[in-house]
C-alpha cells in the first residue's frame, strides 16, 4: 500500500510538470508575438474583464454604480442608457468572482495580465494532476483482478500508473482549453474548477471527512461565483461526497452531516453576494444580468446558433424590461408563427455541441493555432470524445465507477451542453467538457491494457470499435455557419502587428487574410476592410484600445502605383 501511495503521489508529480512544461511553452511563444495583447481589443469579454477589474480596484468595490459593457455592436441597438434600462439595476454584470480576482492582482502587481495567465496555468497544471489522481486510485481499488491476476511481464500496478498520467496529460494539453487559458476569461478557471468537483469525491472514497465536506462546498460557492450554471455539478458533487460513506453509517447520519458542512462550505462565498447584493438594492441571489440577454441573442427568432444577434433582440429587451422570466416567454412568443423553429435551433446547437468546430466568439482557436506551431500539436476535441464516453460507460459497466459517480460525470457533461443550448455553442462554453472526456480516456487507456493483458483480443475490440465510431461524428460538417477566418481577427492582429513589430509586417497579415480567408461569412465586407485598413492609414474602428495602435507616421503607406488588394 506504501508503495502505492508513493507511486500515485509520483504518478501526479510527473503530470503536474509536464502539463507545466508544455504551457510554459505555449505562454512563452504567445509572449513572444502581439496576440499576447488581445486584450486590448476593446471589443472582447476578455477586455472588459479587465475594464471591469479597473472598475473595482479603483475603489468601487461594491461595484455601484455597476460596470457595464458597452461594445460596437450594441449601438445598433440603443445608447447605453437604454442598455441600462434593460439590465436590472446594480446587479452584477456576470459572474463576479474573476473580476474581482483580476482587480486584487491589480493591486499587487499593477497590472493583472501575465499574474492571471500564469495562475491558471498552475490551476490547470493542478486539476490534471488530480485527474491523474483520480484515474490511478481507481484502477488501484476497482481493478484487483487486473493488477493480480494478468498475465502479461511486469509490474501491473506500473500500467495503471500510464493510465493515469496518460488522462492527466490529456486534460493538462487539451488544445482548445490551452487556448483559452492564455486569455483573461472566466472560462478556464470554469473548466478547473469543474473538474476539481468531478473528480474529489473519486480521491476520497470511505475516506470522507468534515474537512473535506467543508472544503469542497468553499470549490463550489467559489466555482459558482464564476459561473452560475455550475451550481448543479457543485451540488451532485456534495451529494456523491457525503455518500460514500453511506454504507458505513446506520441511519445515514454521517452522509447528512458531510452534507451538511459541505453545504455550509458551498453557503459561505454566496452569502457574500447576498450580503452585497442587499447593500445595493438587489435581490440576494440574484448572480448577473447577462440571463436575459443570453436567452434572447441564443434563441429568439432569427438566432442561427452562431454569435450573431437576431434582429428582433432589442423589441424583445425593451418589452422584458430585464425580467428573465418574461424574457423566456416572450422569446417562446416569437415562435408564434414558426412553431418548429426553436426545436430546429435547439437540435442545430446541439449537433454543433459535438462536432469538432471550435466556434470562435471573441477569440478564435484557429487563428491562434495557425501562428503559434504548438497549438497544432495539441489534442482537439474529436482526439477526446471516443475515448472519453466509451472509457466512462466501460467504467460504470464494470463497476469501476459507481452508480452515483456516474451520475456526477453525467452531470458534469451536461453542465456546459446546457449552458451551450441556452445561449450559443461557442469553443470557450465547451471548455469544461475536456474534465468527463479526459478521466474517460485515462479509464479506456486502462481497460485496454486490462484486455489486452488476459489476452482478450474481443474485450479490446468491442471497446476500440465504439470509439472509433464517436470519434468520427465530430468530423462530420458543422451546422453552425461560420468560418475559420474572420476579417475583424486580421484587422486586429495587423493593427497590433503593426505597432509592435514594423508596418509592413503589419501589412503581411492583412495580404494573409485576403488569400487565406475566403471562408469568412462575412467576405465582401472583409475584402473592403482590409482595402481601407492598407490604403487610408485609419486605424479608429479596430476597436484597440490607444497603446495598441501605432502612431500615424509609424504605419503602413502603400506605395503609389502598387496594385490594391485582390
Amino acid at each position: 500500500m506504501t508503495s502505492l501511495l508513493r507511486r500515485g503521489r509520483v504518478v501526479a508529480a510527473v503530470v503536474f510538470f509536464a502539463v507545466l512544461a508544455v504551457r510554459g511553452a505555449y505562454l512563452v511563444s504567445l509572449s513572444r508575438t502581439p496576440l499576447s495583447l488581445w486584450h486590448l481589443w476593446a471589443e472582447t469579454d476578455e477586455w472588459g474583464y479587465v475594464d471591469w477589474s479597473a472598475h473595482l480596484a479603483g475603489g468601487n468595490w461594491r461595484d455601484v454604480p455597476a460596470w457595464r459593457s458597452y461594445f460596437s455592436w450594441q449601438t445598433g441597438y440603443g445608447s447605453p442608457e437604454v442598455w441600462e434600462g434593460w439590465y436590472q439595476k446594480n446587479a452584477y454584470f456576470s459572474g463576479p468572482l474573476y473580476p474581482y480576482a483580476l482587480a486584487a492582482l491589480r493591486l499587487v502587481f499593477g497590472s493583472p495580465v501575465w499574474p492571471a495567465r500564469i495562475l491558471q496555468l498552475l490551476l490547470a497544471c493542478l486539476a490534471s494532476a488530480v485527474v491523474a489522481l483520480a484515474v490511478f486510485g481507481l484502477g488501484k481499488e476497482g481493478e484487483e483482478d487486473f493488477l493480480r491476476k494478468g498475465r502479461g511481464e511486469g509490474d501491473p500496478a506500473r500500467w495503471v500508473a500510464a493510465a493515469a498520467i496518460v488522462a492527466g496529460l490529456v486534460y493538462g494539453l487539451y488544445g482548445p482549453l490551452v487556448f483559452h487559458d492564455g486569455f483573461l476569461l472566466r472560462d478556464g478557471p470554469v473548466a478547473h474548477l469543474s473538474t476539481l468537483l468531478l473528480v474529489w469525491p473519486l480521491l476520497v472514497r470511505e475516506r470522507a471527512s468534515a474537512r473535506g465536506a467543508l472544503l469542497l462546498g468553499l470549490l463550489g460557492g467559489s466555482a459558482i461565483l464564476l459561473k452560475q450554471t455550475v451550481a448543479p455539478l457543485a451540488m451532485a458533487s456534495l451529494f456523491v461526497f457525503s455518500y460514500s460513506l453511506s454504507k458505513k453509517s446506520p441511519g445515514g447520519a454521517k452522509r447528512r452531516s458531510l452534507f451538511l458542512y459541505g453545504f455550509l462550505g458551498l453557503s459561505l462565498p454566496i452569502s457574500l453576494l447576498c450580503v452585497r447584493n442587499i447593500s445595493a438594492g438587489v435581490p440576494p441571489l440574484t448572480f448577473d444580468t447577462r440571463q436575459a440577454i443570453g436567452l434572447v441573442w441564443g434563441n429568439a427568432e432569427g438566432a442561427d446558433g452562431s454569435t450573431s444577434s437576431p434582429a428582433s433582440m432589442g423589441k424583445i429587451l425593451a418589452e422584458a424590461k430585464g425580467s428573465t422570466l418574461r424574457t423566456a416567454r416572450m422569446v417562446l412568443a416569437s415562435y408564434r408563427e414558426a412553431p418548429l423553429g426553436l426545436p430546429r435551433l435547439l437540435l442545430k446547437k446541439f449537433a454543433t455541441f459535438w462536432n469538432a468546430f471550435e466556434v470562435p466568439d471573441n477569440a478564435n482557436f484557429y487563428f491562434f493555432r495557425d501562428r503559434i506551431r504548438l497549438l497544432r500539436l495539441l489534442p482537439v476535441f474529436s482526439c477526446l470524445l471516443g475515448v472519453g464516453l466509451v472509457g466512462l460507460i466501460a467504467a460504470l459497466s464494470r463497476g469501476v465507477l459507481r452508480r452515483e459517480e456516474g451520475l456526477l460525470a453525467a452531470i458534469a457533461i451536461l453542465v456546459p451542453l446546457i449552458s451551450c443550448l441556452l445561449v450559443q455553442t461557442t469553443s470557450r462554453y465547451r471548455a469544461a467538457m475536456a474534465g468527463p472526456l479526459a478521466l474517460g480516456a485515462g479509464l479506456f487507456f486502462l481497460f485496454i491494457i486490462e484486455e489486452m493483458r488476459h489476452r482478450r483480443l474481443r474485450g479490446a475490440v468491442l471497446l476500440a470499435l465504439p470509439a472509433a465510431a464517436l470519434s468520427l461524428v465530430p468530423l462530420l460538417p458543422s451546422t453552425i455557419p461560420a468560418g475559420r477566418h474572420r476579417f475583424a481577427d486580421a484587422l486586429v492582429y495587423a493593427t497590433l502587428v503593426e505597432a509592435k513589430v514594423s508596418p509592413a509586417a503589419g501589412a503581411a497579415e492583412i495580404d494573409r487574410y485576403l488569400a487565406k480567408g475566403a471562408d469568412d461569412r462575412d467576405r465582401d465586407t472583409g475584402v473592403g476592410a482590409a482595402r481601407a485598413w492598407l490604403e487610408s492609414g485609419d486605424r479608429s474602428n479596430i476597436g484597440l484600445m490607444p497603446e495598441g495602435i501605432a502612431p500615424p507616421s509609424g504605419r503602413y503607406k502603400k506605395a503609389p502605383g502598387s496594385p490594391g488588394p485582390s
